[in-house]
């Protein structure tokens, strides 16, 4: 995270998912925030992002409702049903144990990031 310039900020290990405890990490960039959230009841891990001002409150469940999927504005490929069915299915090992799950966010976070933030951004301009 460092990288892309943000700082640890808050970690909440006490996300209520009705009964279950979910982590939500929030990091504090210049313009903005990224969360890395493991949630127990949907069992899995992401990244969501907010303006700056944004609470640090778990994106899933949050009432302020300002925190954003990364990819969420990221254009989506035109292909047909078949096709992203296949793309999806072949991503199944990324998601096969902790450690190939963090691997691959961190890549969605380096892939994806300068348009989540550029999209963010102009939410809240």
């Amino acid at each position: 995270m460092a990288e892309l310039g943000f700082a640890l900020e808050e970690v909440d290990d006490r996300v209520d998912e009705g009964g279950r405890n979910g982590v939500a990490v929030f990091y504090r960039g210049s313009d903005c925030k990224l969360q890395i959230y493991f949630s127990t009841r949907a069992g899995e891990i992401n990244c969501m992002i907010a303006s700056s001002d944004a609470p640090n409150e778990h994106g899933l469940y949050g009432k302020a409702r300002n925190w954003r999927y990364l990819t969420e504005f990221v254009p989506r490929p035109d292909l047909p049903l078949e096709e992203l069915v296949s793309l999806m299915r072949d991503q199944r090992e990324n998601f096969a144990t902790s450690t190939t799950w963090l691997t691959w966010l961190r890549e969605q976070i380096a892939n994806n990031f300068e348009v989540a933030r550029t999209g963010i951004l102009g939410l809240n301009s």
